[in-house]
């Protein structure tokens, strides 16, 4: 039997979450659990419908019972409504989760009324580009960049499972004193910990994102390409060939940007794949789904780098046109 969340223990911090996919999905449900306001933004008024009728409902892989909140205990609506009611009810959060493709596609029109408003935003998006975008954006709001290594997977519109506990470490791009954030950060994170997140302020973000966009440049595409889930990468020698390759590109890449990394990314690499071993990739979902997918912004991301260094990249760039080209609709 599902355990029910009862009522709101107190009025927490109030969130708006922008996108209802896996990540939101469970950090919306997470938040309302531990107390907070949340108010969940969704790309489709389908999805907002379910949500208002059904609920949320958070299951897990570890065999804990599933958790269900309420549809009286939050709100949800179309994102296209967003702007007009952040204007009369500003909330203290935005967590935007949506991917990078919605967010540059989508959002800058989305967004446009908010230009002048005071918000304090953290940015949950894989790949790079998407920090500058919402400052460009939002230019009188303070934008924080969150990689997390949650794991979750979304069944259904309303339903999600989370796959794998990990952590969120919240900071500034550039700015060594995060670990001294203001006061609105430090509530966020205690209301990200009081939820049961393992969450953190840090000043290496920049690392990590790059990191995180190594890791997700080696492994995401080629899922996708061959349709297997990230621990077949390691079963036959030529895949793990190809995944050296692309590691190797891109690490020099780096260098030529002035970016350092650990000695050991490739065992990183390595590791995440059969830590992962039977996840299926984001890319790879959404190659599934016939939906776009953030290839532009993870690999891409290395090819614009790469660019910008006087150096080239073709096996990035190749990549990139193979992910692009598995969405072309035959005619």
């Amino acid at each position: 039997m599902r355990e029910i969340i009862g009522r709101v223990r107190r009025r927490g911090v109030k969130i708006d979450i922008i996108g209802a996919g896996s990540l939101g999905l469970l950090l919306a449900g997470k938040l309302i659990g531990a107390g907070a306001e949340v108010r969940l933004w969704c790309r489709s008024e389908e999805q907002s419908r379910a949500l208002e009728e059904s609920g949320i409902t958070i299951s897990y892989e570890d065999g804990q019972p599933p958790v269900f909140l309420p549809p009286d205990k939050f709100k949800s609506a179309s994102v296209n409504t967003f702007a007009e009611v952040y204007l009369h009810d500003p909330g203290d959060w935005m967590a935007i989760m949506v991917k990078q493709n919605a967010l540059h596609n989508e959002f800058p029109q989305i967004l446009l009324p908010l230009k002048q408003s005071k918000i304090q935003a953290v940015c949950f998006q894989n790949g790079y580009g998407h920090l500058e975008l919402l400052q460009e954006l939002l230019p009188q709001a303070a934008v924080w960049a969150a990689v997390t290594t949650e794991a979750a997977k979304r069944k259904t519109l309303t339903e999600v499972v989370h796959a794998g506990r990990g952590e969120i470490c919240i900071g500034k791009v550039g700015d060594s004193n995060t670990t001294h954030g203001p006061s609105s950060l430090i509530s966020f994170i205690e209301t990200l910990t009081a939820a049961g997140f393992s969450a953190s302020m840090s000043k290496e973000v920049d690392t990590m994102i790059y990191r995180k966009l190594l890791i997700n440049a080696v492994i995401n595409p080629l899922t996708a390409i061959w349709r297997v889930p990230n621990g077949e990468l390691l079963a036959v020698e030529q895949r793990i060939h190809l995944m050296k390759e692309l590691y190797e590109e891109a690490i020099a890449v780096y260098e030529a940007c002035g970016i350092a990394l650990e000695s050991n990314a490739w065992e990183g690499i390595m590791e995440v794949c059969r830590a992962t071993a039977g996840n299926i990739s984001s890319m790879l979902a959404d190659v599934l789904s016939s939906r776009a997918t953030e290839i532009r912004w993870i690999n891409g991301s290395i090819v614009d780098m790469a660019e910008r260094s006087g150096i080239d990249a073709p096996q990035h760039r190749w990549i990139c046109r193979m992910v692009e080209g598995m969405l072309v609709r035959e005619r």
